[in-house]
């Protein structure tokens, strides 16, 4: 069902709608309906595209202090009002009284007509593509999310990515944790996956990428990918300060680290990257410490490892997830490990040669 607010945008002029739009989207408490109907204005019309895209980019500008650095707002309202145009800008009142003043449309709307900039024509499809979105899950949830090219992310507990396409690319930020990527192919489109210290290129194949404290663990499970070791800090920065790529098929994975050469293996069961699926957790000769990491994704309980040579100590082990406390009840079995119960989860350290002998 229409509100008489949404009946009087749709009858708006492009200008005037696109000024309503960039305000309440800009707002904090923008609602899923809003943004719903947002995209339904797009849809019904290319000039409404266009009059956004105009808009955006020039109060983008102007947040950049490109146009007019010494202009203040009153100077700014005194020759929007100038223009012979403004006074015959529509009135458009938002769903939600008192949400936005008329004046902060109208002015938004003045000044795009004050400036006489031209910017390329851009179909709506194409400007729906560079919509960006950013998923998450929180401790012990695991989701599934579908993109509108066709492919499917399966991110693991405590775990985020932002998402960007555009007409030649296909970006994913892996920012924390773990996810499975089942590419749709599209060959015109590569497939991108970006991480501190990697970037990972696919057209139409499926793998797992991991993040760590020490770097990124790659992993392939069909098709196949390029992974490209990043410079620290040059994420975003192109492809042409990279280090030279490395292939990797099926069954392969690829660790990167810091201050480290990636190191490709073959691994006997490449479905162990990916048993956080099924709820459990498979190391082999993985260091106690990035075990304990790997359970703060199934659990508010903290495992402190308080013994340097112990956290670097490597295990080969199967666990469930749904047992936080199943790796210190592994760790107890070695006498020389002493675990003291805390109440946010427990402290594992070595006990002394006193202790031992008692």
């Amino acid at each position: 069902m229409t509100s008489p607010g949404q009946s009087r945008l749709d009858q708006a002029a492009p200008h005037a709608g696109a000024a309503y739009w960039v305000a309440t989207l800009s707002d904090g408490h923008c609602t899923d309906e809003e943004r719903q109907q947002f995209c339904a204005w797009l849809r019904s019309s290319t000039k409404n595209v266009e009059e956004f895209l105009r808009l955006s980019t020039l109060l983008r500008g102007l947040e950049n202090e490109r146009l007019w650095p010494q202009l203040d707002s009153a100077a700014l309202i005194a020759a929007a009002r100038a223009h012979s145009s403004v006074a015959t800008l529509p009135h458009i009142a938002p769903p939600r009284p008192n949400r936005f003043s008329a004046r902060r449309i109208s002015l938004a709307a003045a000044v795009l007509c004050t400036i006489g900039l031209t910017f390329t024509t851009v179909s709506s499809h194409r400007f729906l593509e560079r919509l960006t979105s950013t998923y998450g899950t929180e401790i012990g949830e695991q989701r599934s999310i579908a993109l509108e090219d066709g492919s499917v992310i399966r991110l693991n507990g405590r775990s985020r990515i932002h998402t960007h396409f555009d007409a030649h690319f296909r970006v994913v930020e892996l920012l924390e944790g773990e996810a499975i990527f089942k590419v749709a192919k599209d060959h015109s489109r590569p497939f991108l996956v970006r991480t501190r210290r990697s970037e990972i290129r696919a057209v139409g194949t499926q793998f797992n990428v991991k993040t760590q404290a020490q770097g990124t663990v790659v992993t392939v499970l069909e098709g196949r990918v390029r992974v490209n070791d990043l410079p620290r800090g040059a994420i975003g920065s192109g492809l042409d300060i990279m280090r030279p790529p490395v292939e990797l098929v099926p069954g392969q994975q690829l660790i990167i680290e810091a201050q480290r050469p990636p190191v490709r293996v073959t691994l006997p069961n490449p479905r162990t990257a990916i048993s956080w699926t099924e709820r459990r957790l498979v190391f082999d000769a993985v260091t106690v410490a990035d075990a304990a990491a790997e359970f703060a994704r199934y659990s508010s309980k903290v495992i402190r490892i308080e013994d340097a040579d112990l956290a670097q100590r490597r295990i080969t082990a199967v666990f469930d997830t749904t047992e936080p406390d199943s790796l210190v009840q592994f760790l107890a079995t070695d006498p020389a490990v002493a675990i003291v119960p805390e109440g946010d989860g427990w402290r594992v350290t070595r006990r002394t040669n006193a202790q031992l002998n008692r």
